[in-house]
């Protein structure tokens, strides 16, 4: 399996398994098939972990990237200073890196960790909820 397609596996896994999710909730609901109904549940709750470990596992990558390219330069500039260039003949903007911009970079990251593992949390509490009482609330809407 190369690499492209093992890491893109997770994440076709899980949207498949969202799409039966809610396809099938929605037609067991429509149908009136309360045990269905339930038993879909089940998918959504593995539909959640299996977004979440390769959400997760993404913005992970990224951070690291981030942190390494930021020791990098750190790197570089105590490598000048070792080397007897004085602090205020080293670039502003650094060699490589702008430090504002990596820093709202990381903002941005966080932001992203926070709605994916809110949308996360959400749809692992109705998942759960439906797999587990899920043919009660379709028998008492009936």
């Amino acid at each position: 399996m190369t690499g492209r397609l093992r890491n893109r596996l997770p994440r076709a896994v899980a949207v498949l398994g969202l799409a039966i999710y809610i396809l099938g909730t929605f037609l067991s609901l429509a149908l009136g098939h309360p045990e269905l109904f339930q038993r879909f549940g089940a998918l959504g709750v593995a539909a959640a972990i299996l977004f979440f470990t390769d959400r997760l596992t993404q913005i992970e990558l990224t951070r690291q990237r981030a942190v390494e390219a930021l020791l990098h330069e750190y790197g570089l500039r105590f490598e000048a200073l070792h080397a007897g260039i004085r602090p205020e003949e080293i670039p502003e903007a650094g060699y490589t890196l702008d430090f504002l911009a990596e820093e709202s970079a990381f903002t941005r990251l966080r932001r992203k960790a926070e709605a994916i593992s809110a949308g996360n949390t959400g749809l692992l509490s109705v998942a759960t909820l439906q797999w587990g009482f899920g043919d009660l609330a379709v028998r008492a809407l009936s």
